[in-house]
């Protein structure tokens, strides 16, 4: 008899784990509350704009990797065209004081000693490990030749697992260590992170790929479906049924019980554990998980359709005000907006797109009531005073602005029921870098977690394996030869 399993959660780590299910022969079937596939890797339309929330860049997009594989596999990259950008990020502060952060090493060498010629030790080492790091690969199945491989850049990791700010501390120049800071480092990351990605764009192996992140989870969907798999959609989960320290199936909110042999939460983790299975089957370290790790923060991202060309615009710009801002009931002493620019198929001809993301804090919406007025005031309030200081940067995109859409935390809650609204999970820092999160969860069986929640760092690579893993150990538990 077909084991069957039920998946939790049609983003892309559902997705992934629906693809590798049918491909090894489970029955498979998808629940999921929203209406559209994709979870967070998602974009929207607003009278003849797409605002995409999810892909800046993605890792594996070079031909011939180990990820770039699996991504074949799950129908992800078939007419699929990658862009590349010349730079990460071009950041300027409250003095006019300004620089490019090139992907091309050589290139930022001479961007950062033009800023400050007595960093010019640092400045050397950071662009020659750029290089080192170009060369890696991220592994697939951590295997003993990768370990092997990884020996070169270990001594990096070592280097670069601190906080962005700590790593800084040594550039004497207080002009390029605040810009630096600011281009680099995202609440308490690990800096190894954003080089990673810096250095992976520049070694074309972190492309951003043409119609962004819809039609990247549509892909997806379609070969799930391809397999044979199905989903339903517009379905809520309220509890994991469980028979015996056994996962045997679903409760919906409708009422409707769906059983299987195996189940699969790709859904927001603390739902999981702490709501749906009631904290049952939680021992002391996924408790401190939860208590002491760093989620990415909730976000506000505010979208712009503009009646005019942004080509003068830099395609990812970060401004430091001269004070910080209060918006969103936190201080914002960082501004960053990215220019569509590079997918002209977000906006009519001649017009444009740009989306900002400003961390606040949870508690702070939590006040309010979804879609009362004091909830639209507020949303309303929060992107005017981002389009103000956009203006601030270039005054003749005044009155350009043909529509402005604002999704809070709550947005975020409402979608894809993430925890306190985060939008990735967990956070690579100084004491999550080499943190290896199960996905399992102790004394119950046939279940598995993949996700956001599982891994740190978030985006689709991290969720797309996790996917894959989940239904490798499910073939190992049953002794299956796991089709990869």
């Amino acid at each position: 008899m077909t084991p069957s399993v039920l998946i939790i959660g049609c983003g892309m780590a559902g997705l992934s784990a629906g693809c590798y299910a049918r491909m090894n022969g489970f029955d498979t079937e998808i629940v999921e509350m929203h209406s559209i596939p994709g979870g967070l890797c998602t974009a929207w339309s607003r009278k003849g704009y797409t605002f995409d929330l999810c892909i800046h860049w993605l890792c594996g997009s070079k031909p011939g990797t180990s990820l770039y594989k699996v991504y074949e596999k799950l129908g992800l990259m078939k007419d699929r065209h990658f862009s590349y950008s010349e730079s990460w990020a071009t950041i300027r502060d409250e003095h006019g004081n300004e620089i490019r952060l090139y992907t091309d090493p050589g290139r930022l060498y001479d961007e950062l000693i033009r800023i400050s010629p007595e960093d010019s030790r640092f400045i050397a080492r950071l662009c020659k490990d750029i290089r080192k790091i170009s060369r890696m690969e991220p592994p697939v199945d951590l295997s003993i030749m990768d370990i092997i491989r990884y020996i070169p850049v270990m001594g990096l990791m070592k280097r670069y697992k601190p906080a962005v700010q700590d790593v800084l501390s040594e550039v004497k120049s207080p002009v390029l260590r605040n810009l630096l800071a600011a281009g680099l480092g995202w609440e308490s990351q690990s800096m190894f992170f954003p080089l990673m990605g810096l250095a992976m764009q520049w070694g074309e192996n972190a492309g951003y790929p043409e119609g962004g992140s819809l039609p990247f989870a549509e892909a997806i969907e379609k070969r799930y479906l391809e397999l044979g798999g199905t989903i339903r959609y517009k379905s809520r989960v309220v509890s994991i049924i469980t028979e015996k320290n056994r996962a045997t199936g679903v409760r919906l909110s409708d009422g409707t019980e769906l059983n299987a042999d195996y189940v699969i939460s790709c859904a927001d983790g603390h739902t999981t554990i702490f709501d749906w299975l009631k904290g049952e089957y939680c021992d002391d370290t996924i408790q401190g998980y939860y208590q002491n790790l760093e989620p990415f923060p909730p976000i506000v991202f505010i979208s712009f359709g503009l009646n005019t060309d942004l080509a003068h615009v830099p395609k990812d710009l970060i401004v430091l005000p001269d004070k910080p801002v209060k918006i969103a009931g936190m201080e914002q002493g960082i501004i960053r907006f990215l220019n569509h620019v590079h997918d002209p198929s977000h906006y009519p001809k001649g017009k444009g797109v740009i989306t900002t993301w400003i961390p606040t804090d949870y508690s702070f919406w939590e006040q309010f009531t979804y879609q009362s007025e004091a909830y639209r005031s507020e949303k309303e309030l929060a992107g005017k005073m981002i389009f103000d200081l956009l203006c601030q940067q270039y005054p003749e995109l005044s009155g350009s602005c043909e529509v402005m859409d604002v999704a809070t935390p709550l947005t975020f809650v409402r979608y894809t029921g993430n925890w306190k609204g985060s939008y990735e999970g967990w956070q690579v820092t100084p004491d999550s870098f080499f943190l290896d999160l199960p996905q399992t969860l102790p004394g119950l069986s046939r279940f598995y977690m993949a996700g956001q929640w599982v891994v740190t760092g978030g985006g689709i690579p991290g969720a797309v394996l996790s996917g894959r893993k989940a239904v490798k150990l499910m073939c190992g538990e049953i002794g299956k030869k796991f089709v990869c």
